[in-house]
């Protein structure tokens, strides 16, 4: 027998209030979880949402909407898609299901989120369908999300293009495989065919199937569209010391004859960029940094330090999906520059559900500022906006800066310093000197063995 509730006004905001599945302390817990957690304005809008979305369309199909089962999910993201919703919509649908289920302590239905979206149903019997659900369950804990969009974006691409030719995609015969990286061509990059068949490969495996990417005439085709294309990669301009040094002077509190005083983005947009400095950090790192991480360094344990440095931990990162954790060293620079930006950053209600005193220092070390609102952490995307709008100030000719310049140009400022590659590894908690390498190759060809030999020749560079 369903429990009998009649919903109270507070209840009234959260879309699953009336879902006759729910109990009054169920309901109760997704109102407190969903008033005390620190967001966006506008993640909290699409949240709200997408939830009555999702529960107005369940009470018209007679369906379940809380736990939901993923084949209601299943079927609400191919109504959503009939309906002319954008891939991104679909994604955010499914992430804000996901959300709202696990702030009510139920199992996501959009586990292993990678075949979740709508695409052609495969042909697969029951014991494969059966290996293929039980992967995506055990993928949603052990891959990172960004693999998992990643993987989801390109099966959906794959299996929307074998229906448009009639065609199986799972199992895929690697025929198919081949026409598909030739039906592309060059409007592809041959490091995302190289992902696109990794995605393909992942889910044929999970499936059970044989591989067809592992095929000769595959690995033919995407050697052909590599040498046709081209395999050179854009690098994001690099953020050194003498680039960022007059953006620092612009949004430097102590700058004498200022014409009016700095705002709040200010100081944080100036600690950001020393903190991304000093820490090589990854834009997804700099904005999940904690001021509980924050510890200053002692001078008894390292007579060489200066007064005022600190290291701070970054918790996960791309090379450390497993959390085992990194510090990384702050200069005193960096450190003063948090300081004013701690003074006047927003504070927070004590209370859960924003009531209280706004007297609760943020969780993380940025938080988001615009016009619309605050939020307690800042997006990835977000840091790119900030390179790109204070090098922007500081040269309007400023072309190709992202949030990985930073890390670009730490790296090439420690090289000209004369750190080796180990090192550099190291600062920048790289797995392999792959990237490293490229982001300085321009640095060390000026190093190199003929670099120095004919400078040695030409007496320039007497031994």
């Amino acid at each position: 027998m369903l429990p009998d509730r009649t919903p109270t006004a507070p209840d009234a905001a959260i879309p699953f209030a009336l879902v006759p599945t729910l109990t009054s302390a169920e309901v109760e817990r997704l109102r407190t979880v969903f008033s005390a957690r620190s967001m966006a304005a506008p993640t909290r809008r699409a949240l709200l949402g997408d939830g009555r979305l999702f529960v107005s369309w369940c009470g018209q199909t007679k369906r379940q909407a809380m736990p939901a089962s993923r084949e209601t999910v299943d079927a609400f993201l191919a109504a959503a898609a009939a309906n002319g919703r954008s891939p991104a919509t679909l994604r955010r649908y499914r992430s804000s299901l996901a959300w709202w289920h696990a702030a009510g302590g139920f199992a996501n239905p959009c586990a292993g989120s990678a075949v979740a979206v709508p695409v052609p149903k495969p042909a697969l019997a029951d014991a494969a369908m059966a290996a293929l659900h039980s992967f995506m369950d055990v993928a949603q804990r052990g891959y990172a999300k960004a693999t998992l969009r990643a993987t989801e974006a390109d099966v959906r691409l794959f299996a929307g293009w074998c229906g448009q030719q009639g065609l199986s995609w799972l199992p895929a015969e690697p025929a198919t495989v081949g026409h598909y990286i030739r039906d592309l061509g060059s409007s592809r990059k041959p490091a995302t065919i190289a992902r696109y068949l990794a995605s393909i490969s992942l889910i044929h495996r999970a499936a059970g199937h044989t591989d067809p990417c592992r095929h000769w005439s595959v690995t033919l085709e995407r050697r052909g569209h590599a040498r046709a294309v081209g395999s050179e990669r854009r690098q994001a301009a690099a953020l050194t010391d003498a680039v960022l040094a007059p953006i620092l002077d612009r949004l430097d509190p102590a700058q004498p004859d200022r014409p009016k005083p700095l705002k709040p983005i200010d100081l944080r947009d100036r600690a950001l960029l020393l903190v991304g400095r000093d820490t090589l950090a990854r834009a997804d790192e700099l904005v999940a940094l904690r001021w509980a991480d924050l510890h200053p360094v002692d001078p008894a344990l390292n007579p060489d330090a200066h007064p005022g440095e600190a290291t701070i931990r970054i918790r996960h990162s791309k090379t450390d999906q497993e959390g085992q954790g990194a510090e990384a060293w702050l200069s005193a620079e960096a450190v003063a520059a948090l300081t004013a930006w701690r003074a006047v950053a927003p504070r927070w209600p004590t209370e859960p559900g924003g009531e209280g005193s706004l007297t609760r220092e943020g969780t993380f070390l940025f938080c988001h500022l615009s016009r619309s609102g605050v939020g307690e952490r800042m997006s990835p995307a977000a840091v790119r906006r900030v390179v790109e709008r204070r090098t922007g100030e500081a040269d309007p000719l400023a072309v190709g800066f992202s949030g990985h310049s930073l890390r670009v140009g730490a790296a090439q400022d420690l090289l000209a310093a004369g750190v080796d590659l180990p090192g550099l590894m190291q600062a920048g908690r790289w797995s392999s000197p792959v990237m490293p390498a490229r982001y300085t190759e321009r640095l060390r060809a000026t190093r190199g063995a003929v670099a120095r030999v004919r400078r040695g020749k030409d007496g320039r560079n007497p031994p």
